[in-house]
C-alpha cells in the first residue's frame, strides 16, 4: 500500500493528461481509422481468389488487426524520449535526490498514459468492430477463458517494453541523442511482433529468429482470441514472457546503476 500511496499520484496525474489533450489522441485515431479502413480495400483484393491465407479467412486477418491496434496501446510507451528529455534538460538528477525510485516513477507514469489512451480508444475500436460485424457478417466466438488469458499478457507486454526502452533510455547517458535510436527500435518491434503483417506471412529462416526474441508475445492476445493458440501454449508463452520481464529488470538495474556513474548533467 506505501508503495501505491507513493506512486499512484505519477499514475493518476499522467492518466489524466490524455483526457486534457484528448483532441490530440483523437485526431490521432481517427489517423489510424482512416489507415484501417484503407488496409481493409487491401486485404479485400488480396483474398479475392483465396479463402484462406496461411490459415486466416479474411474476417478473421480484419479482426486480427483491429485487435492489434487496440492492445498494441500497452506497448506505446515513452520511456526512452522521457528519459532522453530528462538527461538533456538535467531534470534525472532532481528525481534521483528525491526518496523515490526513479525507474518505478516512469513505470507509472507511461502506465498512466497506456490507461488513459486505452479508454479513449477503446470505445472507437468498439464501435467499428460493430460495424464490421454488420457489414462482413462477422461471427464472434470468444470465451471467457481466452478472454482473460488475453488480459493476463498485458500488464506484461507494458513492463517489457517498458523495460526494454529504459535499457536504451539509459544508454543517452553516453549518446546524448535519441531519435534515430528510437525510429530504429521500433521497426524492429513492428515488425518482429506481427503487428504489420502476421508473423505466419514470414519465411521460416526469419521466423527462427523472431522466435528467439520476446516481441512475438505483443500479438499472442489477438491470437489467442482468434483462437489461433491454444490456451495451454497460452500459458506457457505467458511463463516465457515473464522471464524476458525478469531479465531485463534486473538487467536494467545494474546498468543504470552503473551508468549513472558516467552522467552529466546538461542544465537543470
Amino acid at each position: 500500500m506505501s508503495l501505491l500511496k507513493k506512486y499512484l499520484p505519477f499514475f493518476k496525474a499522467n492518466m489524466m493528461s490524455m483526457f486534457i489533450y484528448r483532441g490530440t489522441i483523437w485526431l490521432w485515431v481517427m489517423v489510424d481509422v482512416f489507415q484501417f479502413v484503407m488496409m481493409i480495400f487491401l486485404w479485400k483484393s488480396v483474398y479475392q481468389y483465396h479463402d484462406t491465407i496461411q490459415g486466416f479467412t479474411f474476417n478473421e486477418m480484419i479482426l486480427y488487426f483491429l485487435l492489434v491496434n487496440l492492445f498494441f496501446l500497452f506497448t506505446q510507451v515513452d520511456t526512452l524520449f522521457q528519459m532522453s528529455e530528462e538527461i538533456k534538460e538535467g531534470r534525472m538528477s532532481l528525481y534521483l535526490v528525491k526518496p523515490i525510485s526513479y525507474r518505478i516513477r516512469i513505470a507509472f507514469e507511461n502506465f498512466g498514459r497506456v490507461i488513459g489512451g486505452f479508454i479513449l480508444v477503446a470505445p472507437i475500436v468498439l464501435i467499428t468492430g460493430i460495424v464490421l460485424t454488420f457489414l462482413y457478417g462477422m461471427v464472434w466466438s470468444i470465451s471467457w477463458d481466452q478472454i482473460l488469458m488475453s488480459m493476463l499478457f498485458l500488464p506484461f507486454l507494458f513492463l517489457l517494453m517498458h523495460e526494454f526502452y529504459f535499457l536504451f533510455g539509459t544508454f543517452v547517458i553516453y549518446t546524448a541523442n535519441e531519435f534515430g535510436l528510437a525510429i530504429f527500435l521500433n521497426v524492429i518491434i513492428q515488425t518482429s511482433s506481427g503487428q504489420l503483417i502476421p508473423l505466419a506471412f514470414y519465411p521460416s529462416w526469419l521466423l527462427n529468429i523472431i522466435t528467439h526474441l520476446p516481441f512475438k508475445y505483443i500479438t499472442y492476445p489477438p491470437l489467442i482470441l482468434l483462437e489461433k493458440i491454444s490456451i495451454s501454449d497460452a500459458f506457457y508463452s505467458l511463463g516465457l514472457l515473464i522471464v524476458w520481464v525478469l531479465i531485463f529488470m534486473v538487467f536494467n538495474h545494474f546498468i543504470f546503476k552503473a551508468s549513472l556513474k558516467k552522467m552529466v548533467v546538461f542544465g537543470g
